[in-house]
């Protein structure tokens, strides 16, 4: 059996499923644009096509896993917006730049106690260091493109401003350092991150407190059709205890309790408008009953999993054949953390082809 490696360019011609085979019109746009070779800025159809990526933490790494697949198959270039809240906000500045293979290790990065630490609150510090998270491990050691910005799909962030309580999209960026900062101030979770982050002169917290998983906001920014990449299964819906936990995070800040009381909700009303079949809407998530990576998780290996975990759903959908996904960590010449050695995950039953997936080499 002949095996092909899938790596970052053109997809190899015969591993994307034919556009006429889909009953998804989101996801027949999307394969219509690969084949043309469709670029942003530069289209014909007429469509407003957007990937729309749920963050939630350290569970970022499962759309993580997809958006590399995204962009090894080569069909990054069929989205004309990408939009990205709290986690999926760095997923989504990472895939418009093309180097969402590189961002991926990221979250191994991140999955080491001196960023995440639960025990540091007892000292009154953040129980996740974001200064190191993105001014170290991101911003210094494995940085993301600003200038490709200005090629790929346009990129926005959606955060939650302090001084409105209400939901801002952030776009336009000037320079790299002011995208670093909308994504910062997209994942910042209040009292868990330390300081809230300031974006043009607000203060910024975590896009989730009201738009948990982001398509609504693509759809009513003329978005024809939005691919939404899920952190969670399909199924999964916040219980009411995790509600009550949320809710107990935020007793210190009055406004933001009250925010998160009128959005009390919002994330089952979403995944129950995406289950239902919301028009111009297709998701991708894991099967229900997976195992979930946690939010604070810091373990490389959960980390790991869970980057498999989304990389095989995305395959799923969009390549033709059951896959066996191969993952080759990344070498970096100053990397803090050392990189695990990942198990072996077994590939779906039936025909199966080998897809290489490569972080990419610094150094």
């Amino acid at each position: 059996m002949r095996e092909r490696a899938l790596l970052s360019g053109p997809a190899p011609a015969g591993l994307l499923r034919d556009p006429g085979e889909t009953e998804s019109p989101v996801l027949r746009a999307i394969l219509e644009r690969a084949r043309a070779g469709s670029a942003p800025r530069d289209r014909a159809d007429g469509h407003v096509v957007c990937l729309a990526i749920e963050g939630g933490g350290m569970r970022g790494a499962v759309s993580a896993g997809m958006c590399l697949v995204l962009e090894a198959a080569g069909v990054v270039p069929a989205f004309d917006r990408i939009y990205g809240v709290s986690a999926g906000a760095l997923n989504g500045w990472a895939t418009a730049v093309g180097q969402a293979a590189m961002s991926a290790t990221h979250y191994e990065d991140a999955a080491a106690r001196r960023v995440i630490n639960r025990m540091r609150p007892l000292l009154g510090r953040p129980l996740v260091d974001f200064d190191l998270l993105f001014e170290d491990l991101i911003a210094a050691r494995k940085p993301l493109s600003f200038d490709r910005l200005a090629t790929g799909p346009e990129f926005r962030a959606l955060a939650t401003s302090l001084e409105t309580l209400s939901l801002r999209v952030l776009e336009g960026f000037a320079d790299g350092d002011e995208v670093l900062q909308a994504v910062r101030a997209s994942a910042s979770v209040p009292r868990l991150g330390g300081r809230q982050p300031v974006f043009r002169g607000e203060r910024m917290a975590d896009g989730a407190l009201i738009e948990p998983i982001p398509f609504e906001t693509a759809l009513a920014q003329g978005a024809t059709h939005v691919l939404v990449l899920r952190s969670r299964p399909a199924g999964y819906r916040h219980s009411a205890l995790m509600e009550r936990t949320e809710l107990l995070t935020l007793r210190d800040d009055p406004d933001l309790l009250e925010l998160a009381r009128a959005r009390r909700g919002s994330y089952n009303h979403l995944a129950d408008a995406l289950e239902g079949g919301q028009a111009g809407v297709l998701q991708v998530a894991v099967p229900d009953g997976t195992r979930l990576i946690g939010r604070l998780q810091a373990d490389p290996r959960r980390v790991v999993e869970a980057l498999r975990l989304g990389a095989t759903a995305m395959a799923s959908a969009l390549l033709i054949d059951a896959v066996d996904l191969c993952w080759q960590p990344a070498v970096y010449q100053a990397a803090p953390v050392a990189l695990p050695v990942p198990l072996p995950v077994p590939a779906p039953a039936g025909r199966r082809r080998s897809v290489a997936v490569r972080a990419g080499v610094h150094g």
